[in-house]
């Protein structure tokens, strides 16, 4: 049976999990920077339980690894979530990026909360 969450378009849509956008700044730290700094701040574009979708005016490369500072609510706190760069592609506007969370990230995933909170 196929996979009802998997998009058949022409751009070989290959996500798992329903994406919500998500607009906001966060902090992502290089845990392994090739070069230039090693704090980036992102714009994020969307979030699901998987990843998240950012654009940032610097390059990264797949299978580079990060932390992805979430914040968890307007009073303050973060939540620091350990991901892989999926895709890095140059745009316009700077580089789309795709992360994947690692699996215990994925774990603390439960449906009822909201997104930004989850990750």
């Amino acid at each position: 049976m196929p996979d009802t969450n998997v998009n058949t378009n022409d751009n070989r849509e290959r996500r798992r999990h329903t994406r919500t956008q998500l607009q906001m700044n966060l902090q992502c730290i290089r845990l392994d920077p090739d070069e230039g700094d090693v704090i980036t701040m992102l714009d994020t574009v969307d979030i699901s339980r998987g990843g998240l979708g950012a654009m940032s005016d610097h390059a990264f490369y797949p299978g580079q690894r990060v932390v992805l500072c979430m914040p968890l609510t307007t009073m303050g706190g973060r939540r620091n979530i350990y991901a892989s760069v999926i895709r890095c592609r140059q745009e316009e506007l700077g580089y789309n990026i795709g992360f994947e969370f690692d699996a215990s990230a994925m774990s603390m995933w439960r449906p009822e909360t909201p997104a930004y909170a989850a990750a």
